[in-house]
């Protein structure tokens, strides 16, 4: 495993004869971010892991299945509970998802669940400016009035909320509160997903995972998977390995991906869009001419608080010119299921234009920094840690702006926060999360809620009750059947039937006829193996157990958002490197700055991440990746010192030289002692280095 599919060759046979040893190789770290897998797969048990060795027998666990809450590769899992606590998860195979593997994040990334930290009962804060514990129905009472102020109310989601969650925010935000101004894109903030319509029946992905295998050729323009995908970074190197297919990347700087890619388009800061150009002419680049039937183009937000529309613009339009299906790769377990429940200031549920477009994260933080807007409603979200601009949030929770937030940790937000709602995490709640490839799968509860934590839909819930507008769901089915009347993507979609489903193979699509469920899971999208004779966008009904496919509704040119096309202009460069911006580059115009690129590296100092005691003290120290040319003009050295100023902050990083975009560098978004937001400002941000 860890040397043919990860491609990490740490493992090795040491010595000879009766004295082998499964060893690291001159006793180096098994530094992989995927070494959990050979623990489970090892056939005699030789291999054990930390956290869980001599901790329980297995007849002595209580276990339950359940979907990874980090990323949105959506991988099954089972968590397994001794003595009222968490104490391990494993991987579930479904060979349509993360086949048989998950990554360390998602396998030891749970302890967070029983922190002593978790909030336990609402909270108010009082007249000395302290949290003081009070009741459900003191708490909701506070929260009412400052809620009941419509548009004046902003609301902001996580992207780790269920599909569940996203509906109750988005009826409470939209119908109950009266407000357009909600959106749940953060660390992602003003990513086009809505842009993926033009191209589909749904804003995500026409592809699913399995199309990878399937494809001829791959682009893939985004962040680096094995740090934000991990699983999805395995399933592409699977692709290459196992099926031949070309992979193109295109991107500012190094990645996991440049390693086995056939081609790699090296492109200046913001060029990403002009590369994708230099693919459909066929003519500048030599990757255009490996682009062939079929293709899976890729794309996620590569970069935190950069306007990347334009190069989704360009992703649209080489999906359109080549047939080819499109893998959307937003960062959250959630993200999906939150655009697809409305949690988005221009769609309402199902991908429905909104009558009144609101504002978005930024807009709202604005408005609420100059006293546009009164009260603020976060469910899961931080923005101060997440929005990558961190100091318009704190002014945005400190100007005098009423906070209701609901969380299951304390966090930099909720220290703003006059009402404090506790909620359940991911293993003791029921509910379902959609994945990147909009596959629907459920969670399972094997733990209570702490304390009188319940789950954020039902917090919604009460709230909008509180103020008037009874829902009427007391659970799960009744949530689900809400789900059903009120978003037309899901319409006639029964959750229900996924619950205690024992762990089988997965259903057989090319048959037709309705096969065994893995875990648990539908194909909630367009993309994939239809059944023989099934017409997209036409009802299937001979049980198949995919019906959000078949529900998906189409809209006619004139019922969508309005989108304006944006093909870049060609720069008639024939180098691979290609020149030019989409927008224009501050960088190119700023001498003295330099582009900044960052992102979440897979082990960071994020809220869940840094409550987990098996990955506590793993994380990189931050640097900054530096093109050599630029350290050299710079008079710095590799492994030296650099001060990276911008108008939000300065930082003092360790120097590391790589094949980045002259002109650009990369700082990693949370990493201990520096978050990336003090440094990002505006949709293009730049930075100057200095020598300390």
């Amino acid at each position: 495993f860890s040397d043919e599919i990860a491609g990490d060759q740490f493992i090795q046979l040491v010595d000879r004869g009766p004295g082998t040893q499964i060893l690291t190789f001159n006793d180096e770290p098994f530094d992989s971010y995927f070494s959990g897998n050979t623990i489970q797969i090892c056939p005699v048990g030789a291999l054990t892991s930390k956290p869980y060795r001599f901790v329980s027998r297995p007849w002595d666990l209580v276990s339950a299945p359940s979907i990874c809450a980090y990323c949105s590769v959506g991988c099954p899992l089972t968590n397994d509970v001794r003595g009222g606590q968490l104490v391990r998860t494993q991987a579930l195979p479904n060979e349509n998802v993360n086949d048989f593997w998950t990554c360390d994040k998602g396998r030891f990334g749970y302890h967070y669940v029983s922190s002593e930290d978790r909030l336990t009962t609402p909270l108010i804060r009082n007249q000395r400016q302290e949290f003081e514990p009070v009741s459900w129905g003191e708490a909701v009472g506070a929260a009412t009035g400052p809620l009941s102020r419509g548009r004046r109310v902003g609301v902001i989601a996580g992207g780790h909320l269920t599909t569940e969650d996203a509906y109750g925010v988005a009826r409470l935000a939209k119908r109950t509160i009266g407000t357009p101004h909600v959106d749940s894109r953060l660390q992602d903030a003003g990513a086009p997903y809505e842009l993926a319509l033009e191209v589909g029946d749904a804003a995500g992905s026409t592809a699913t995972i399995n199309d990878l295998e399937s494809a001829r050729t791959i682009v893939w323009v985004g962040p680096d998977p094995k740090e934000t995908l991990p699983v999805l970074y395995l399933r592409l190197r699977q692709a290459w390995g196992d099926h031949n297919t070309k992979l193109i990347v295109i991107s500012a700087r190094r990645i996991s991906l440049d390693g086995f890619a056939t081609h790699v388009v090296r492109c200046d800061p913001g060029g990403e869009a002009l590369a994708l150009q230099g693919l459909m002419d066929g003519s500048e680049l030599p990757a255009a001419s490996d682009v062939g039937d079929p293709t899976v183009v890729c794309w996620g937000p590569s970069s935190p608080g950069r306007d990347e529309t334009g190069i989704f613009h360009a992703v649209i339009e080489l999906v359109k010119a080549k047939d080819a299906k499109l893998l959307m790769c937003p960062p959250h377990a959630g993200s999906q299921g939150l655009i697809d429940m409305g949690v988005h200031p221009t769609l309402d549920a199902g991908y429905n234009p909104a009558p009144t477009p609101g504002l978005d994260t930024r807009g709202i933080l604005q408005a609420a920094t100059e006293g546009e807007l009164e009260t603020l409603l976060l469910v899961g979200a931080d923005p101060i840690a997440d929005f990558p601009d961190s100091e318009l949030a704190t002014q945005a929770l400190a100007g005098g702006v009423f906070v209701v937030a609901v969380e299951i940790l304390p966090t930099e937000s909720v220290a703003y926060a006059d009402v404090v709602l506790p909620s359940a995490a991911y293993a003791e709640r029921e509910g379902t999360f959609t994945n990147l490839e909009r596959r629907l799968q459920k969670l399972q509860p094997v733990l209570p809620p702490p304390g009188s934590a319940i789950e954020p839909w039902k917090i919604c819930a009460r709230l909008a009750a509180a103020m008037g507008d009874n829902w009427g769901l007391p659970d799960f089915d009744d949530v689900w059947r809400a789900i059903n009347a009120d978003v037309p993507s899901h319409s006639g979609l029964r959750a229900d039937h996924l619950r205690n489903q024992p762990v089988t193979p997965a259903p057989y699509y090319e048959s037709g006829f309705e096969g065994e469920t893995s875990s648990g899971t539908i194909v909630a999208g367009p993309g994939g193996q239809y059944p023989h004779g099934h017409r997209a966008g036409s009802p299937f009904q001979t049980g198949q157990n995919w019906p959000l496919s078949w529900e998906l509704r189409a809209f006619e040119a004139k019922q969508r958002p309005g989108l304006i096309p944006s093909v870049p202009a060609r720069n008639g460069n024939g180098s691979p490197h290609v020149r030019g911006t989409s927008p224009p580059s501050a960088a190119a115009r700023a001498p003295g700055r330099f582009a900044l690129y960052s992102g979440r590296l897979i082990y960071d100092e994020g809220t869940m991440v840094s409550r987990t005691t098996a990955l506590r003290g793993i994380q990189k120290k931050p640097f900054v990746e530096m093109h050599p040319d630029d350290v050299k003009e710079l008079e710095l050295s590799d492994g030296g010192s650099v001060v990276v100023e911008s108008d939000g902050g300065a930082a003092e990083l360790r120097i590391v030289v790589s094949d980045i975009a002259k002109g650009a560098v990369f700082v990693p978004y949370d990493q201990e002692g520096l978050r990336a937001n003090r440094l990002i400002r505006g949709a293009s941000p730049t930075v100057a280095l200095r020598k300390p």
